[in-house]
């Protein structure tokens, strides 16, 4: 089964597409692509999550966006002739089903299904850039790390009735600063505050959320 608008297609469309493409494997800060690489690959993210940044000033890394699984990325290979553009980078052990231009275009010439999920994809991630600008601009950093914690525990499932979540992903600090648009001393001092308020505990490599309600608080109004 796909992750992603991709679960919904037919399970014979399914098949095909998993038929049609091949499975890349990517330990922890592998690159996926480099900018200049040409866009010839579709990617889905199946497991994991990739990071996609560019190079600043002083070469400083300015994240773009993060993507989990039923991601979309490469898509500027959609487009003929075109470059990656960007770095992804494997944010942890991760997945993807990769799909050339002249595969991708068999598959969707014999399942139209398939055109239509990448379409929704697509739709989906552009309205998650706009979100994740929008947060940027009109959110605290500490309403952004509730929300990007809750939205962790959320792709791993439903949070159980009695009890905390442990989010079973290794996150780093440095993985929240990338996700939230700040920096690993500032996460790391914010997470502190938010075990101090009960919010949450920390062990080693893990976090536990404890407080659901006391997160979604937190996504409304910052910490003062």
């Amino acid at each position: 089964m796909l992750p992603g608008a991709f679960g919904a297609l037919p399970a014979d469309a399914q098949a095909q597409v998993v038929a049609a493409g091949r499975l890349g494997r990517w330990t922890r800060a592998e690159l996926l692509y480099h900018p200049e690489d040409p866009a010839e690959t579709l990617y889905i993210v199946t497991r994991g999550s990739v990071r996609l940044y560019r190079l600043g000033s002083g070469a400083r890394e300015v994240t773009l966006d993060v993507h989990g699984p039923g991601s979309l990325l490469g898509v500027m290979s959609l487009i003929p002739g075109e470059r990656c553009g960007v770095y992804a980078e494997a944010m942890d052990d991760t997945e993807a089903l990769m799909l050339g231009q002249d595969t991708l275009h068999r598959v969707t010439q014999a399942h139209p299904a398939v055109g239509v999920a990448l379409t929704e994809q697509i739709t989906r991630q552009t309205r998650g850039v706009q979100e994740r600008l929008s947060g940027l601009v009109f959110l605290e950093v500490s309403q952004r790390l509730a929300l990007a914690l809750l939205n962790l525990a959320e792709r791993e499932g439903p949070w159980p009735e009695v009890g905390s979540h442990a989010l079973r992903d290794r996150v780093s600090h440095q993985d929240l600063a990338h996700v939230v648009g700040s920096t690993r001393e500032t996460i790391t001092k914010l997470l502190g505050d938010f075990r101090t308020r009960g919010l949450l505990d920390l062990g080693y490599r893990r976090i536990i959320l404890t407080d659901r309600e006391g997160l979604q608080r937190a996504t409304r109004e910052p910490l003062r």
